[in-house]
């Protein structure tokens, strides 16, 4: 799950030089959604109750929904590696959400965690002081990714209880469904607003990569795992997600990394490991 998630960023990055960012998500998400909805029906996996289906509605109305809203707009004005070390920071949303609507105990140590990753998304979101306006745009595609990290943590806390009466395939067959509406409308409006440009194989290669190995395969896993491990065990391993995000950012996009990268991203991975160590209810 880290290593596709991993290069997502990359891929969507890529992908974004070409093609607008409605589009590229409705895109991704119907592929998607007609790879699942055969394996889903020919499966016969248990169909979702009525009440479920507009909880799970509204839950992909913030992921994928409002997640991937953020998060494409944060990479197509900041760098791969820069939003993915700020949507690292899920497993602290996810405890915060958890104590606001679950009454859950956050604790001394998971509160140190929360305040080292605070200081770490500090001092990334500034960036790295360059021109003006390309600071601008980069500072607000921070705060993009940024907004795809909470998204991502009152998922997890609101959605818990679905993944845990349903199989991670019939989740993420109706999640991709529910996108794929979702963003169709928007994709039409870009199809009048904006234009196509320098399609390449590869970029066409970088929207099937997200279709399948990140819409399907990643997003299979990634609530197979929540649904096997409390969320905090789980939550780990997406600390392993931006060092693949700046491995392919390096390699494919020529990203290099800055200073505050390395100080913030190690004060966000930190503190995520430490959130993720130790329990809310009996961390003193």
């Amino acid at each position: 799950m880290a290593l596709l998630f991993g290069f997502s960023f990359v891929a969507t990055k890529f992908a974004l030089r070409s093609i607008p960012p409605f589009t590229l998500i409705f895109l991704r998400f119907s592929l998607a959604s007609l790879f699942l909805g055969v394996i889903y029906y020919r499966r016969r996996n248990t169909p979702l109750l009525r009440g479920d289906r507009w909880r799970l509605l509204f839950a992909s109305l913030i992921v994928p929904g409002l997640y991937f809203l953020a998060e494409t707009y944060g990479l197509k004005l900041s760098s791969a590696t820069s939003v993915s070390l700020l949507i690292s920071t899920i497993p602290i949303f996810a405890a915060l959400f958890a104590f606001l609507i679950m009454k859950e105990k956050i604790g001394f140590w998971r509160g140190v965690a929360i305040f080292l990753s605070v200081l770490g998304v500090a001092i990334i979101i500034p960036g790295n002081r360059g021109e003006l306006a390309a600071w601008k745009m980069a500072q607000l595609g921070n705060l993009f990714g940024l907004g795809a990290a909470v998204c991502a943590g009152l998922y997890m806390a609101i959605g818990r209880n679905l993944m845990r009466r349903y199989s991670p395939l019939t989740i993420t067959t109706f999640q991709a469904f529910f996108a794929a509406a979702i963003f169709l409308p928007l994709a039409g409006i870009e199809r009048v607003t904006h234009r196509w440009e320098n399609l390449q194989p590869l970029t066409i290669f970088a929207v099937l990569y997200l279709a399948f190995f990140c819409s399907v395969l990643a997003f299979f896993l990634w609530n197979y795992g929540i649904s096997r491990l409390e969320a905090s065990k789980a939550a780990v391993f997406t600390n392993l997600v931006p060092v693949f995000t700046f491995i392919g950012a390096s390699l494919f996009l020529g990203e290099k990394i800055h200073l505050e990268q390395v100080i913030g991203g190690g004060l966000v991975i930190g503190g995520v490991s430490l959130a993720s160590a130790t329990k809310g209810s009996h961390s003193r």
